[in-house]
């Protein structure tokens, strides 16, 4: 085997070793990047009255638990909906209030049946989450009953535009908006440091790699030095 052959096959190595290492990186940043995302959504976790569940006891309010902390934007609970409705009334009879990671409502539930629990949240990555839970209701004996209501209680916002006779009843927050957005932005900046940082990875690596294969060949061969 000639000393340029030698010289070669190491060098094929590392060439090769060196776009292994790169393609690691690149897999890990877009493996990363777009679960750190995913990931951070919040979900239920715990619910009072549980989900497909019979409830023969007095209730006078509905509890949400999540896996994660439930953001407050508006500092009012106002930024958290719970809706609890039966027959195509409401018998939530209050806002909902935020608690750290629980989300619950005062409620004066009806006649028996089905009745369905709504929500709507912005997690802690700054997403509106939403979805709902069904449960049956058999009211004890003596029990009081709400008449309920054909629309839902004005909180927040829309409580106090309500009350001003400003403007029509909104359950949005103008600061709501903002502080989703923010959240979200940490999120993407997080995932494209992380790009960035693979990306400097792989220079390093082919830097590295260049300048190892440019001394090889500098390097005299063992052929030559036994002439």
């Amino acid at each position: 085997m000639t000393a340029a052959a030698r010289a070669a096959r190491p060098a094929r190595s590392r060439r090769k070793a060196a776009a292994a290492v790169a393609g690691a990186f690149v897999a890990a940043a877009l493996t990363f990047a777009p679960a750190t995302a995913a990931s951070a959504h919040d979900y239920l976790v715990e619910s009072s009255p549980a989900a497909g569940s019979v409830q023969t006891a007095p209730l006078d309010r509905v509890s949400l638990t999540f896996n994660d902390r439930v953001l407050d934007l508006s500092g009012d609970g106002s930024s958290a909906l719970i809706q609890v409705t039966s027959g195509g009334r409401h018998y939530e009879t209050g806002c909902a209030s935020i608690k750290d990671r629980t989300v619950s409502a005062p409620v004066a539930l009806g006649p028996d049946g089905a009745y369905t629990v709504e929500w709507q949240i912005v997690s802690a990555d700054g997403h509106t989450v939403s979805t709902s839970i069904g449960f049956d209701y058999r009211a004890p004996a003596g029990a009081s009953r709400g008449e309920g209501t054909a629309e839902r209680p004005s909180c927040g916002a829309a409580k106090q535009e309500a009350r001003d006779g400003s403007g029509p009843a909104s359950t949005s927050s103008p600061g709501a908006g903002a502080g989703a957005g923010d959240a979200v932005g940490l999120v993407v900046g997080i995932a494209v440091g992380i790009v960035a940082l693979a990306a400097v990875g792989v220079v390093l690596v082919l830097v590295t790699a260049r300048r190892t294969r440019r001394g090889d060949s500098q390097r005299p061969s063992r052929d030559e030095d036994d002439e």
